[in-house]
């Protein structure tokens, strides 16, 4: 037994020293790993060779010399037996990958819309939104990705599939790392902080000028190429930024060059011209790559000072040559110039972005054309309980072609007020009314309706 009193001891000293290896490996940092997975061997090696002690004193050991072992003994081995199999299963699972996380977001509701025109009819009843999935597999500490699938009901009742996001991403260090692939184009607040996330966001809708780009959205909320962001502390606050280069976005399903619903442009109020185009183009940010080298770039640079929590300050830029596939293959110089605030401490939500354009025809001779668009969104907490109101405004010029080939380029007033109530951290019920007018659609043409609506939305 002597024996075996010196083995236990050294089992445990043996098993420290594993264990703080293991410990130190899951918080040390990348230029260390090398060093230890030499001490992660050396900890198997002497685990391996336990075991063979272990087993060497099973087979010498005769019945009489068993039985004689005292209950304290007895119970060090079991014990000992018992830590070697718990840090052998440990070490073999550990690996490169920790794991696949799966995350995600549901939502189903009600709907009742008064939108009643010659293109969208609006519907009333049970409605299911989305099922989002995405995926955050890591592999090591610098290299990381994010896979997002979406499943989503179109206007018809049909269930359309969307690869949301798919890029692939590395840490050079904790102020700058860097994605390539489909991402949420970093522009403003609202698409990159709720993006698919019907759960997360206060209000039932998005402000439709923001929303995605085969929903009503006026630019690209994806992006496919790449993207550099990053934040830093300073005395003052703290400083975040977006740069990115993606394939520049196209307009397709245009209508070939015709007025608008058999309406005389001569009738047309002086200033709101509809121009020549129907508008039925969305945009396409072309995923699987761009026919030709026009590219987009953007950047997305904000302030947190630290003498107001919660208060962020941005300004955000995107410049793109935008063609579309009508008769007349019009390209757009596509240049927008904002800025946004967002104020979130508890008990306020205070959201407002503004996006102007400065437009240029490239392909013929209309020249330059302003527009602009913009929200605010103010929401109050009182407990489980968020009563919120939202205001949204376009002025879209309607001679410039980027706007007059799309379906929802048309200018646009609305207001929307609800309520919130949060039945758990994950699960939220909602209430929200719209009233909107669609504009730029003729002399007397212009289309006011509300919509209710009521979401029962889940994360996961």
């Amino acid at each position: 037994m002597k024996l075996l009193s010196a083995v236990v001891p050294a089992a445990s000293i043996a098993l420290a020293i594993g264990s703080m290896g293991i410990a130190h490996a899951e918080t040390t940092d990348t230029a260390k790993i090398r060093d230890l997975e030499k001490k992660l061997e050396r900890s198997m090696e002497l685990i391996d060779q336990l075991s063979k002690k272990l087993d060497q004193i099973e087979r010498t050991n005769t019945a009489p010399r068993a039985a004689a072992a005292s209950p304290e003994q007895s119970a060090k081995i079991e014990q000992l037996e018992k830590s070697i199999s718990e840090i052998g299963s440990s070490l073999s699972r550990r690996g490169d990958d920790s794991g696949l996380p799966v995350h995600g977001f549901a939502d189903v509701g009600l709907a009742h819309s008064g939108e009643n025109n010659a293109t969208f009819k609006g519907r009333k009843g049970g409605t299911v939104g989305t099922f989002d999935l995405y995926l955050t597999p890591q592999f090591g500490s610098n290299v990381k990705s994010l896979v997002e699938l979406n499943f989503e009901v179109d206007r018809d009742g049909g269930v359309g599939t969307d690869l949301e996001r798919a890029q692939i991403g590395y840490t050079f260090s904790d102020s700058a790392t860097g994605w390539m692939g489909r991402f949420h184009t970093p522009y403003g607040y609202w698409n990159t902080g709720f993006h698919h996330g019907a759960q997360i966001q206060t209000s039932i809708n998005r402000p439709m000028f923001l929303d995605f780009e085969d929903k009503g959205g006026i630019l690209p909320a994806h992006s496919t190429g790449l993207w550099l962001t990053g934040s830093m502390g300073g005395a003052s606050g703290k400083f975040g930024y977006d740069a990115y280069v993606a394939n520049a976005p196209q307009i397709n399903g245009t209508a070939s060059p015709s007025v608008l619903s058999g309406i005389n442009p001569t009738d047309f109020n002086t200033n709101v011209n509809a121009g020549k185009y129907a508008g039925s183009g969305t945009l396409d940010m072309r995923m699987a790559g761009s026919t030709t080298n026009r590219n987009s770039v953007g950047f997305n640079a904000w302030f947190e000072p630290r003498s107001v929590d919660g208060l962020r300050l941005g300004a955000h830029g995107l410049r793109a040559e935008v063609v579309d596939d009508s008769a007349d293959a019009n390209r757009t110089r596509l240049n927008m110039l904002g800025g946004y605030l967002v104020y979130l401490s508890d008990p306020w939500e205070i959201l407002g972005e503004y996006y102007g354009f400065r437009n240029q025809d490239l392909s013929g001779s209309t020249g330059t054309h302003s527009s602009w668009a913009a929200y605010g969104q103010v929401g109050y907490n009182i407990g489980k309980w968020t009563p919120f109101a939202r205001a949204e405004r376009t002025d879209l010029d309607q001679k410039d072609n980027y706007f007059a080939v799309q379906e929802s380029g048309r200018s646009y007033k609305r207001f929307a007020v609800g309520v919130r109530y949060d039945v758990d951290p994950k699960a939220a019920i909602k209430v929200e009314l719209d009233s909107t007018r669609k504009e730029d659609l003729g002399a007397g043409n212009n289309d006011t309706f509300t919509d209710a609506r009521v979401q029962y939305s889940i994360r996961f």
